[in-house]
């Protein structure tokens, strides 16, 4: 105990000093003094009870937050799950709450016992496996955030006063627990009007926690987006919060199109596997810069299925950073069928490489419609199709649209050629109609890159480099990948294993969502797991192997 004490003191030296010649953010109010049994911030790090750097690593567990039923948490997990965290290797539980677990909305600012009984047994479970508690408030008074539908506690005050007084209640109640670790204010944040906004509720919230508790950390995350507005600002959308012991949280699933392929309620298709490195990832914005406007146009009136060769066009300008099939249905008054596209690739001297994108049109999934007027429909048709019953439509189209796929875009040599051929029908096309197969050219301000390591990297580069520039630990508090992505070779384990090894490395404290569910979980049935017959026990292994 006397080491320890020694430890302690010897940090919190370290943190006046550091405070008192630093300007981040975090560490612009008086520091705090943690007692010696409490893991606390110092800098960049997490400090632990040793008075050494802490690494977190560790898991969700979701107690059904997204039920309405107040006490549907009890059945989420039992002790035996606290067990198999630690086999796994892992010291840490981001603990999700729903708010109607501690205050009905009839009877506001009344908790409910069942709540705090509930916490007290998990805090017994993870004392004696070893795992620490991050409290994570999944949903607040106004709504879950993530699916955009939480705006009510932006625009109701009284949502706000309910949350701050909340968590000034879970503060006080466990203020002397050194087993919670921290305090995770609102997961996934949507602010209505900016991230100032988020900010203020943020620093609301630390400021009502500070007066009844001084010890634990507090996990402030990023705003998922503003809404209605999808661009980061210069600090990734992280809150100014001021407080000496916090931590910055993000999120990331990135690639979205990879780690949440054919999960029903993301409505996506097949998103291939990992690494692949003919599959394009952006890590910025891309906008329109040119196209192959010159390609054959569909005849006015009717016509029957035809094949259509697009100009052979040569790639000599350096803006041009990907590149990804049209379907151009401009004016058409009538309809315009689209079947079977391919894109071709040629060397310097027009030889023929490869085939870059060959498709059979018979989904709409990943085609994004475009009008200029908001005008025009398009559809898939089932009954008319080139070599079989389906095809892609335009039709009563007054101005310019077109459908494009951007999941199918890819990366231009330069002074090579590219050519986008396939075939098209027309029904009773008007005049002045503008409908042909086109190849599209964007440029980007920021890296284009593939689907590999080196794409992971990147991503989790930009957020390290602003932690260490705010003197600030960061936590990865969720990524994951849907069960989808470790069936039929398309890579869950080695995108797990490197997103893993990547954290490691930059010393990005992580968890990984979720312990058990349907969607993402590591036991694919929700509720306890008593008997371990739903599992991915090669994930479970993977974990194993890398944390212990």
């Amino acid at each position: 105990m006397l080491i320890r004490t020694v430890k302690y003191l010897i940090n919190f030296l370290i943190i006046l000093l550091i405070s008192s010649c630093h300007t981040s953010t975090k560490l612009m109010t008086d520091p705090i003094i943690v007692p010696p049994n409490f893991v606390h911030t110092l800098g960049t790090d997490i400090i632990g009870v040793d008075g050494a750097p802490l690494y977190l690593k560790g898991v969700g567990l979701g107690n059904y937050v997204w039920s309405n039923n107040a006490t549907s948490y009890i059945n989420d997990h039992s002790e035996i799950d606290f067990e198999r965290i630690h086999q796994m290797g892992m010291n840490t539980v981001r603990f999700y709450l729903n708010y109607r677990f501690f205050e009905s909305d009839n009877r506001p600012y009344q908790y409910l016992q069942s709540g705090w009984d509930w916490l007290d047994k998990n805090i017994k479970w993870a004392k004696k496996h070893q795992i620490y508690i991050v409290l994570n408030m999944h949903v607040p008074q106004g709504g879950f955030q993530s699916q955009g539908n939480g705006d009510a506690l932006w625009l109701n005050l009284e949502n706000q006063n309910r949350l701050i007084a909340l968590w000034k209640a879970i503060a006080l109640h466990y203020a002397n627990e050194p087993q919670i670790i921290g305090f995770a204010l609102v997961n996934e944040p949507i602010p209505t009007e900016s991230v100032a906004q988020w900010a203020q509720l943020a620093q609301q919230i630390t400021d009502a926690i500070r007066q009844v508790d001084q010890h634990h950390i507090i996990f402030v995350e990023r705003a998922l987006y503003v809404k209605g507005n999808y661009l980061e600002d210069e600090n990734f959308n992280f809150p100014n919060v001021s407080d000496p012991n916090l931590v910055y949280e993000f999120h990331s699933y990135a690639p979205f199109l990879y780690t949440h392929q054919l999960l029903d309620f993301a409505n996506l298709g097949d998103g291939g596997s990992y690494p692949d490195t003919n599959i394009v990832q952006l890590t910025g914005l891309a906008n329109w810069y040119t196209a192959t406007i010159n390609n054959p146009i569909i005849p006015t009136g009717n016509s029957e299925w035809h094949y259509y060769e697009g100009v052979k066009y040569h790639i000599t300008d350096s803006n041009i950073s990907i590149a990804y099939p049209a379907l151009v249905g401009a004016r058409t008054q009538g309809s315009i069928y689209f079947d079977d596209i391919d894109i071709k690739e040629y060397d310097e001297n027009r030889q023929f490489v490869r085939t870059v994108i060959s498709m059979n049109l018979n989904t709409l999934t990943n085609w994004h419609f475009w009008s200029v007027n908001g005008q025009g429909l398009f559809s898939l048709s089932n009954q008319s199709g080139h070599s079989d019953n389906s095809s892609l439509l335009i039709s009563t189209a007054t101005g310019d649209c077109n459908l494009s796929n951007q999941s199918a875009m890819f990366i231009p040599k330069q002074n090579y050629y590219y050519q986008i051929n396939g075939w098209m029908k027309g029904d009773n096309i008007a005049q002045n109609a503008y409908g042909q197969l086109r190849l599209d050219f964007n440029n980007s301000n920021s890296p284009v890159m593939v689907r590999d390591k080196k794409y992971l990297n990147y991503i989790l580069t930009q957020i390290e480099q602003w932690a260490i520039s705010k003197q600030t630990p960061i936590y990865l508090g969720e990524f994951g990948v849907g069960l989808p992505c470790f069936e039929n070779n398309k890579g869950g384990l080695a995108f797990v294993r490197d997103m893993l090894t990547l954290s490691k490395q930059k010393h990005i404290h992580f968890n990984y969502h979720i312990y058990n569910g349907g969607y993402f979980g590591i036991y694919t049935l929700d509720g306890p797991q008593q008997i371990p017959t739903y599992i991915n026990q090669p994930l479970v292994d993977l974990f194993k192997n890398l944390l212990k």
